[in-house]
């Protein structure tokens, strides 16, 4: 029986990103089977932040432009272990990152208009954080519509538990 080691991803030349998302591809290409039902949950976290997606992105547009401090920085733009699991049950790849850009500088992928990843494959934490001004201004808008964001960014969580716990229980199986 082989057994999966979750190790911390060191994304710097010479770190170890490379030998693990090239391990969780293998899995998911080794046991198809075995793994359908972290496929489906994986599918179903995918459609729910995409789902999520235009409201987030008219809160950004609101709130983003104005801001002196950007919280979208590079040492976030890194995939961690959690994120590529989610991503290898895709059968997505992974960005091309720049190795160059330092940590405290503006995140490689935020362009002109906002983030040029999808939203459905950056890190989680990317979807999941909100400032304290994009908070109030999600806050402020009409109460249903927040209800239902909030409902989704509940959903999105336990899905990705769900996948995380499905995929971790199978993993150890082979």
């Amino acid at each position: 029986m082989n057994t999966y080691v979750y190790e911390k991803i060191d994304h710097r030349p010479g770190g170890n990103a490379a030998s693990i998302i090239s391990s969780l591809r293998d899995i998911f290409v080794g046991a198809p089977e075995g793994l359908r039902e972290v496929r489906q949950l994986a599918a179903e976290v995918a459609e729910l932040v995409s789902a999520m997606g235009p409201a987030q992105q008219k809160a950004c547009a609101a709130v983003c432009p104005e801001c002196r401090s950007v919280c979208c920085i590079n040492r976030h733009a890194f995939h961690e272990h959690e994120d590529i699991v989610y991503l290898a049950a895709l059968g997505e790849k992974m960005p091309s990152y720049t190795m160059r850009v330092p940590d405290t500088d503006p995140c490689q992928f935020l362009g002109a208009y906002g983030c040029t990843v999808g939203r459905h494959l950056r890190p989680h934490r990317c979807n999941t954080y909100f400032c304290s001004p994009m908070l109030e201004y999600l806050e402020n808008g009409p109460a249903p519509q927040y209800r239902r964001f909030i409902c989704g960014l509940q959903l999105v969580t336990k899905k990705r538990e769900e996948m995380l716990e499905a995929f971790y229980n199978k993993a150890y199986s082979f």
